[in-house]
């Protein structure tokens, strides 16, 4: 019964915990649960605000054919409303890893952070740091899991930066710490001074064991900076052009570190490191045409989402729109998200639909919402 039920998609397996007892406690087992998580389809977690509403949904999609139709194959739509007490709240997904979300309020005046399973309902939120987030300090975040030890961590990194009294440029890091919650351990530990300066849009980018953040030296020109979850330790790691200045984001596209470089006012260039840590093997994989109304210089970051078995990827651009590149044809369609006009915005990142219970954490106040 337990292999039948572990090639259910999630919404027929929700349906069956409330079949009867049994099936529920099926289910809940955490053999079900492993076996549910290696064979779960990977979709994503799309959050769009509105004027007057927000919403996240899950979607899930076959990898075939020659078009995925996002906007309406969405297994689940939930809100976060009642995560926060607080009535200017702004939720956002900073990461994503095996059906956890980590979550922030991005609000300056209560910033939170909490992890979250949508499938299970279940949330904790972490404890409260002491520093308090406010121009021109920068905030950054990441989310993974140690290849060895199975924790979950998330790395907190928090600068206060020193800006040039007439230009307003950035001068110097005054102060700079790093932080780590595993958890089901209740509290944070600092590891001390966080190496290099780092960019408040640029979240860790999960991938090997490891979180990467793209930084930046003082002359404004990209590194990148690499986290390893088990030792706890900083260490730089070889980008695609060094000294070069560009309007990048990392991110994970057929199995290799990925970066995207929005620099160029008429192309998008998706680098890929074909043998991680090898410096030597980043290649230009796509140099991608533009859509003319995205054309022009931007500061908005193009973050890759999925490559799909015909050629086409999947991109985000910024919080604005979606859109799909199609390799056999070299064109690129934006993809129709269903959402109202006006002054909206939509944020997605990779999602593996999965079972697992907050409630295994034991020090963690787990709440259902």
């Amino acid at each position: 019964m337990l292999e039948i039920l572990s090639w259910l998609p999630p919404k027929s397996i929700i349906s069956c915990k409330c079949v009867c007892k049994k099936w529920l406690n099926l289910i809940t087992d955490p053999y079900f649960v492993r076996l549910h998580c290696i064979r779960s389809k990977p979709g994503l977690v799309i959050h769009q605000s509105e004027m007057f509403k927000k919403y996240f949904k899950i979607v899930e999609f076959e990898d075939v054919g020659d078009h995925h139709n996002l906007a309406y194959d969405t297994m689940m739509k939930f809100r976060l409303n009642s995560l926060s007490p607080f009535p200017d709240a702004n939720i956002i997904v900073d990461g994503s890893i095996n059906g956890f979300l980590f979550l922030r309020d991005i609000c300056y005046k209560h910033e939170t952070l909490y992890v979250c399973n949508p499938l299970t309902r279940e949330y904790i939120q972490l404890p409260k740091t002491k520093e308090i987030v406010q121009y021109p300090c920068v905030v950054t975040h990441g989310f993974g899991a140690s290849l060895k030890s199975g924790e979950y961590k998330v790395v907190r990194i928090f600068q206060e930066r020193e800006l040039h009294p007439v230009t307003r440029t950035f001068v110097r890091v005054s102060y700079s710490v790093s932080q780590v919650y595993t958890l089901g351990t209740g509290e944070w530990r600092s590891l001390g001074e966080a190496p290099f300066a780092y960019d408040g849009r640029s979240m860790g980018s999960f991938f090997k064991g490891n979180l990467h953040w793209l930084i930046q030296d003082l002359e404004g020109s990209e590194l990148i900076s690499c986290f390893d979850l088990e030792n706890e330790t900083f260490q730089p790691f070889p980008p695609p052009f060094p000294g070069r200045k560009l309007q990048g984001s990392l991110g994970v596209l057929k199995g290799c570190l990925c970066l995207c470089d929005n620099s160029s006012n008429f192309d998008i260039e998706i680098w890929l490191m074909k043998e991680y840590g090898v410096g030597k093997s980043w290649t230009k994989e796509f140099v991608i045409e533009k859509m003319p109304k995205l054309k022009g210089f931007s500061f908005q970051i193009v973050r890759a989402l999925r490559a799909f078995r015909d050629g086409s990827i999947l991109f985000i651009w910024g919080d604005y729109c979606m859109f799909y590149y199609c390799g056999k044809k070299r064109v690129t369609e934006e993809v129709d998200m269903n959402q109202a006009r006006g002054p909206n915005c939509i944020e997605a990142m990779d999602y593996v639909p999965s079972f697992v219970n907050l409630r295994s954490f034991v020090m963690e106040k787990v709440i259902m919402f």
